[in-house]
């Protein structure tokens, strides 16, 4: 075992002493503080010790199995009786579950599905969580001597907690009129669980593409620094100050509800998100938010004066400024098109030297640097404003949910 897979293990084995379940917001769902709570009480109730373990796959694991060689590492560290339920993979899921000691043999639990669903089908519509639950709820109910039937399997895809996103729409017919249209130049639609699954597949795209479908893409080395916290909420605050005296000027002037509410709401959800904000690195993504908002609120004022379309910031890095272009990133077997500035849209001849590289913040169950579309934040979940047209009514529902 390489010393980077020995300390990855080490420190997922000390948290799960704390904690028997690790979920790590690209499997969340977005919604991972429900996820975790629902998987915690799935756990508690199996009459027998129990782990979950679900975190992108380390580096270093066996290519055959790797899910059954972590939980095997996690048990040698741990010890004592236990069965194992790891997912590594938030795309394609499969999930392993291994017992060691005095636990039920989940191996069992394959006869029943089998039986249940000959041809396949048995997770459909379920979230990685989704599985992961039902199985050990199976594996219980097993050891336990009660019959499973298919209504009982089918229950766990009616409640949201265990259930996937619905599909993202590439045929979606944009909306062109009007001075708050969505992007014209954006190829779908998406909010809120929507744009989670698209995030997810990109995260796991980012990973797993080979490397000459990867340059066009996005670039995984070692990204240049852009402005820290404490320099993105100087402009922030420079800009929302700019805007408030812009508002002053135009008092009394009449404006479309349209415009009103949009203006005033981006504001004061900036004014307030920097308020419960802190100029921290783990405080990044919030302070870009603050600007975006600050921005979308500009340009609608502008809006209100001459036609433009909205502002929608580089998807790769929103510190970049405008989305003055578009970029089209693989995602499975479809393709995502985003927003991006000007170095970060470059194709062509251009591409493999500007390949977009995105903004990296502290995140997940180890606290690396992650790009930030992997976090579980209303701003992975709205794209900063890529997918909704109403970021900050977005981002206040979330800071009213926090308080």
């Amino acid at each position: 075992m390489s010393d980077a897979l020995g300390e990855i293990v080490d420190q997922l084995a000390e948290a799960l002493r704390e904690d028997p379940v690790l979920v790590d917001p690209v499997f969340g769902n977005g919604r991972t503080d429900e996820v975790h709570e629902a998987l915690g009480d799935v756990v508690d109730g199996l009459g027998f010790p129990a782990y979950v373990v679900m975190v992108p796959r380390p580096p270093g694991l066996s290519a055959n199995d790797p899910d059954r060689e972590l939980a095997t590492l996690l048990h040698e560290e741990i010890g004592g009786a236990g069965l194992y339920a790891v997912m590594t993979d938030p795309v394609g899921y499969g999930e392993t579950l291994a017992g060691f000691g005095a636990v039920p043999d989940p191996s069992e639990r394959f006869g029943i599905e089998l039986g249940l669903y000959p041809d396949g089908g048995a997770d459909a519509d379920l979230s990685a969580a989704g599985v992961v639950a039902r199985e050990l709820d199976l594996v219980a109910a097993l050891d336990a001597g009660v019959p499973v039937s298919q209504q009982q399997f089918e229950t766990y895809a009616e409640q949201a907690v265990w259930r996937d996103p619905p599909e993202w729409d590439q045929e979606y017919e944009v909306p062109t009129t009007g001075a708050y249209a969505v992007f014209t130049t954006m190829a779908f639609v998406a909010v809120a669980g929507c744009a989670w699954l698209v995030l997810r597949n990109l995260a796991r795209w980012r990973e797993t593409a080979p490397e000459k479908t990867r340059q066009p893409g996005l670039a995984t080395g070692p990204a240049p620094r852009g402005e820290g916290p404490a320099q993105v909420r100087a402009r922030a605050e420079a800009e929302l100050d700019d805007l408030a005296q812009q508002l002053a000027a135009n008092a009394g002037t009449a404006q479309p509800d349209d415009v009103r509410v949009l203006v005033d709401g981006s504001y004061d959800t900036a004014r307030a998100v920097l308020e419960r904000t802190g100029s921290n690195a783990e405080d990044l993504d919030d302070l870009v938010g603050a600007l975006v908002l600050a921005r979308v609120a500009g340009r609608a004022l502008t809006a209100r004066r001459r036609r433009t379309t909205p502002y929608r910031p580089c998807f790769f890095d929103p510190r970049h400024g405008e989305g003055v272009r578009e970029r089209t990133v693989p995602v499975g077997d479809r393709e995502l098109t985003v927003p991006a500035c000007g170095t970060c849209g470059q194709t062509g001849s251009q591409a493999h030297d500007q390949a977009p590289r995105p903004m990296l913040l502290p995140g997940g169950l180890l606290g690396r640097e992650r790009p930030w579309y992997e976090l579980d934040t209303v701003w992975a979940r709205t794209g900063y404003g890529a997918f909704v047209d109403d970021l900050w009514d977005h981002v206040a529902t979330e800071l009213r949910s926090a308080r």
